[in-house]
């Protein structure tokens, strides 16, 4: 049976305070929550670009840490907006 790796690696780019934030987030995540049995992600933070590289042994476990890091940074950038919206009211 031929194994081979898959990936697939997304970019985001934001100003320099959100962008790492989203990255403090998702670098949480990957020293401490997520299970790593099918796939592995690499992050990078490269001035206000955040690079999320995803690999896996087959498609579907792929396709599923892919819809779970692309989620988890969705989530991370609503809360930085949250916050920030929170803080000019209280202004």
């Amino acid at each position: 049976m031929l194994m081979m790796e898959i990936t697939a690696t997304f970019e985001f780019e934001s100003e320099e305070a959100r962008i790492r934030t989203i990255y403090a987030s998702l670098k949480n995540e990957q020293d401490e929550g997520i299970d790593r049995k099918r796939s592995s992600v690499a992050l990078d933070l490269e001035g206000t670009t955040l690079r999320l590289a995803l690999s896996g042994d087959d498609l579907i476990g792929l396709r599923a840490a892919a819809n779970t890091w692309l989620r988890l940074a969705k989530v991370a950038d609503e809360m930085v907006q949250v916050v920030k919206e929170c803080g000019s009211r209280g202004s």
